[in-house]
């Protein structure tokens, strides 16, 4: 299981098992009350998959009106082309950020070069720029 992190999201999102990935931080997010209890908590590029939902005290978006709803969520892994002299389930590595501009590579603001990730599973080969890389699972660390 992935780190779990306490976050608001809509009520109608607010279901055990809800995928989701944040994609931005909304400028409006910045100023609001609940920024560090709600977007402030997630990381844009990243999925995040509820796993427990608590109970509503009412709070509101500032931004949609709609009542957002206490949850636990887990952040899943990422899927990301590594070299393949690192390719190995189980190891802590340094990503690099070696595959760039192919539609495998991750979002800068996924996953930075210089962070650790640690290597899940080995999905298979991949091209990038005509390098050959290994697809895997990965949790940034």
């Amino acid at each position: 299981m992935g780190r779990t992190i306490i976050t608001l999201i809509s009520k109608e999102q607010a279901e055990v098992g809800h995928r989701f990935k944040v994609l931005a931080v909304p400028d409006d997010c910045l100023s609001c009350r609940l920024y560090s209890v709600c977007m402030g908590r997630l990381r844009p590029g990243r999925l995040y998959r509820v796993v427990e939902v608590r109970s509503s005290l009412g709070q509101r978006c500032k931004i949609t009106g709609g009542e957002m709803a206490p949850v636990v969520v887990e952040e899943l892994p990422l899927q990301v082309p590594i070299p393949k002299k690192k390719a190995l389930e189980g190891v802590v590595i340094t990503y690099e950020g070696e595959c760039k501009g192919c539609e495998k590579c991750p979002e800068d603001s996924a996953l930075s070069p210089g962070e650790k990730i640690r290597v899940e599973k080995l999905l298979g080969k991949v091209l990038c720029r005509g390098q050959e890389f290994v697809l895997a699972e990965v949790t940034p660390l």
